[in-house]
């Protein structure tokens, strides 16, 4: 298959479990502070993966770069509180409508740290679709709160976990870049829940074993993709986030975005299949890069 294709799909894969990761969390902080959900989040995520690892063993965990594994969490870690507090702050479809920023983040940085080459044709798309985003936030008109500051600081941090990952693709699985990613999160987050700490109950755990699921779905689907294809590429695909959260908002909470969000979107999904499309077509036009004689 074509990479962008590839690329697209992991990328739709991952999505699916943002958005369910925001509407547990939301549902969740009635109860308990982000900063334990997000323990609780990592707790679960190393648990799912425990199959894998006695399948591997010992041998399968071994690596040279625990220290980039180690920076990653924190900013990692950083990333997710942010993104939850904006999650219980303000509408789930405005949240993750700001945090498509992370994509000019991201292409900058994968161009000045991992010397990607970006074509005029794929920044121009990942412009078209800032400017779907940009629609729908109406910056001007409506006052920027707490909840949007914190998703746009959750963007920029997590444009530096993204080009780690690519970083860690070069050399490690998917699987451990996933799972060593959480086992660093546990200390790391453990440090903040500590002072707000509260015991999930009943129902609870179910809630907090999905959220487990939905961040390793989440990530191992950026993982999978930016192993793929370059991190600008993966980027152009993550807009598909916005209407998967918008209908788990809907269906959760009831909450229904505004003609402007879907006026925004709609400028974004042009952008993405446009790139889908061309893209493709040189992947398939393409000769091998080493031919047979």
């Amino acid at each position: 298959m074509p990479t962008p294709v590839i690329v697209a799909f992991w990328m739709f894969f991952g999505a699916v479990g943002f958005a369910a990761i925001l509407v547990i969390v939301r549902e969740l902080s009635q109860d308990l502070h982000v900063f334990v959900l997000n323990f609780w989040r990592n707790i679960f995520a190393v648990a799912i993966f425990l199959p894998w690892v006695f399948r591997v063993g010992t041998a399968g965990l071994r690596t040279k770069r625990m220290p980039l594994f180690a920076l990653r969490s924190l900013i990692m870690v950083t990333s997710s509180i942010m993104l939850f507090y904006s999650a219980v702050l303000m509408p789930i479809g405005e949240a993750t409508a700001i945090t498509f920023t992370a994509p000019l983040f991201t292409t900058l940085l994968a161009a000045l740290l991992l010397k990607e080459q970006v074509g005029w044709r794929r920044a121009m798309a990942l412009a078209v679709g800032f400017c779907g985003v940009l629609i729908m936030l109406r910056p001007g008109v409506e006052a920027v709160g707490l909840g949007a500051a914190m998703a746009i600081g959750a963007s920029v941090v997590f444009a530096f976990v993204v080009i780690m990952g690519k970083q860690l693709a070069a050399s490690e699985s998917p699987e451990l870049v996933i799972l060593m990613l959480a086992i660093w999160n546990i200390p790391v987050s453990a440090v903040p829940a500590s002072f707000v700490w509260d015991m999930p109950s009943g129902n609870e755990w179910w809630l907090l074993a999905a959220l487990g699921v939905a961040a390793n779905m989440n990530m191992y689907g950026i993982q999978r993709a930016i192993s793929a294809g370059d991190a600008s590429l993966s980027q152009v695909f993550d807009f598909v986030r916005l209407p998967l959260a918008v209908i788990g908002a809907w269906w959760a909470f009831s909450e229904v975005p505004d003609p402007w969000m879907w006026a925004g979107a709609a400028v974004i999904f042009a952008a993405t299949v446009y790139t889908t499309r061309r893209e493709s077509r040189l992947a398939r036009a393409r000769p091998p890069a080493n031919p047979q004689p």
